[in-house]
């Protein structure tokens, strides 16, 4: 059978092969596809979706290109076998007995829970959160955990492709650690729905849905941020991660606002940390409904929503990228217009662009791309759809089918693919697989700075993340890897050669390699109705391994 040590050289020898540096960013690869030919199915798929399959290579080919990318965009975030397959789904709950620091204790626990977080009200969730009866930390935590176990059978089996891989770049870009303390944790399902509502949808509308999460509330400490002096956590990552981005920080080059390029026509380019701090005041009394105290004998209400603390905020005269904010505003009114200013900047438009383009097409986008797309974000501000009409454009664009494979796929995205292509069912019910990405360096929804997984080369291409993929390629179908259901000696099933079958799982998973038995040590013309069911389903094993490791499947 194969080993992980043989997959080595052969894995390293074929990225080598395909121009891809290990450890290093790639630059472009070599040949461009012809843009008049109709696109590649497995092109488009690999791009948009967690991976192509069978069913939607044929989907692809039955509607045409443009007809199945707007029936993408169309998908609601969720389908009732999806619906179904979630309502199904279990996650085991164990712990001891124990007792807290308050003497209330809990019994131990060992069963499996349905993922009964996911659609809940959020007010159902405050009892999690103050420490008023025994209760494991674990049960805390327990929304958040049933998230990230949703997360790989959404992936896998949402038809809803699109609004996954897009779900997913929102999870990245406004990341929340759900896993930081109970209070974020409790509140992440809702954080997660609002990101796959708004996935398409319009970024300002989005940000503000984010500006008012409890998860990103409590995640970046603005729940409890109040004037002298403003908490600056949230403000500062508002404008270098989910805004105008570093390369609009402009603090080493200007000691004040009247030097900032834009200033005296209304809008600053950039921002300098004295925008930081405005900004932390804006959002001053941005809070959730917990029911926290907020002045004496005055709480918050028990929604588990967004609540404004009128109290808390800074009410003076600021100052944000130049623009002059009058004291004494209405409720809220200066976040709101901090997050009208930042949504509509053009700094914003280029670093969303270039940030869409990277994930969906290639790691280091042109230019001449990022601003063809900048002005489509621009002109479609006001619009509902404002994301997709950026989407559509990036996938209209020559560029996008003009551009070989070139980005490797990230350690989620690579086991969602090989799910996809064999045809398993997620069925894990501990959140074991999670482990193994962990191993990767992937840590779903538990990344721990605010800046979200890598999305270059470089990122993923270290010796650890790659033993990883060989590891998933060779294990990820055995039952002790906790992930998925799959009849291994079933795929074999067919009254053929070894050739044939090999040729035909190499076509399902979207590779060619040549000379596939031989490398394994087989006859192509031996009939594997021949070899016991075990031998059948080590052939099937080593023949998704294989196929799974080739450049063709590693890179999109």
């Amino acid at each position: 059978m194969l080993t992980r040590r043989s997959f080595h050289a052969t894995l390293l020898a074929s990225l080598a092969a395909t121009g891809l540096p290990t450890g290093q960013p790639m630059g472009q690869p070599a040949g461009r596809l012809d843009a008049a030919t109709p696109p590649s199915p497995d092109l488009w798929l690999n791009r948009l979706t967690y991976g192509a399959t069978p069913a939607t290579r044929a989907a692809f080919h039955g509607l045409g290109p443009q007809v199945w990318l707007e029936d993408q965009l169309a998908r609601p975030a969720t389908d009732p076998a999806l619906a179904n397959r979630l309502a199904a789904a279990r996650l085991r709950i164990t712990y001891e007995a124990g007792q807290d620091e308050n003497g209330l204790s809990w019994p131990a626990r060992d069963d499996l829970a349905p993922l009964a977080s996911l659609a809940a009200d959020p007010a159902t969730r405050l009892p999690l959160i103050w420490h008023d009866r025994g209760m494991d930390y674990s049960e805390r935590t327990r929304p958040a955990a049933e998230v990230i176990a949703a997360s790989m059978i959404r992936a896998v089996h949402a038809t809803a492709q699109l609004r996954e891989v897009m779900t997913q770049f929102w999870h990245d870009h406004f990341n929340v650690n759900a896993q930081k303390d109970e209070f974020t944790a409790a509140f992440f399902p809702s954080h997660d729905a609002l990101l796959r509502e708004g996935a398409f949808g319009n970024f300002r509308a989005l940000l503000g849905a984010v500006a008012r999460s409890p998860a990103m509330l409590y995640y970046l400490n603005n729940a409890d941020s109040r004037a002298s002096p403003a908490n600056e956590n949230y403000a500062r990552e508002l404008l270098e991660l989910h805004s105008l981005g570093a390369a609009s920080y402009l603090n080493d080059h200007y000691d004040d606002w009247h030097g900032v390029p834009g200033v005296a026509s209304g809008l600053a380019s950039g921002y300098l940390d004295l925008d930081v701090y405005e900004v932390a005041r804006a959002f001053t009394g941005w809070s959730v409904g917990d029911g926290r105290t907020v002045a004496e004998g005055q709480t918050a209400p028990l929604t588990g929503r967004f609540h404004y603390v009128e109290a808390w905020h800074d009410p003076y005269q600021k100052r944000i990228l130049g623009v002059e904010f009058a004291p004494n505003r209405a409720p809220m009114a200066d976040g709101e217009q901090v997050l009208d200013l930042l949504a509509a900047h053009p700094a914003t438009a280029r670093f969303l662009c270039t940030k869409i383009a990277r994930r969906l097409l290639t790691d280091d986008p042109p230019a001449a791309l990022v601003d063809r797309l900048a002005h489509v974000f621009l002109q479609a501000r006001d619009a509902p759809d404002q994301i997709a009409q950026v989407i559509r454009a990036l996938v209209h664009d020559p560029a996008f089918t003009a551009t070989p494979p070139g980005k490797i796929r990230r350690p989620f995205e690579f086991l969602a693919a090989l799910y996809r292509a064999t045809g398993a069912a997620i069925t894990g019910t501990d959140n074991g697989l999670h482990y193994h990405l962990h191993r990767a360096g992937w840590r779903q929804h538990e990344y721990g700075p605010p800046t979200g997984h890598p999305d270059v080369m470089a990122g993923w291409t270290g010796a650890s993340s790659l033993n990883r993929l060989v590891d998933f390629a060779l294990y990820a179908h055995e039952d002790w890897f906790g992930a998925a259901s799959l009849d291994l000696a079933a795929l074999t099933a067919f009254d053929e050669p070894v050739g044939a079958f090999l040729a035909r799982w190499s076509a399902r998973i979207g590779t060619t390699p040549a000379g596939l038995a031989q490398s394994m040590g087989l006859d192509p013309a031996t009939p594997v109705r021949t070899f016991t069911h075990d031998q059948r389903k080590g052939l099937a094993s080593v023949a998704i391994a294989l196929t799974a490791m080739s450049p063709q499947f590693v890179l999109r």
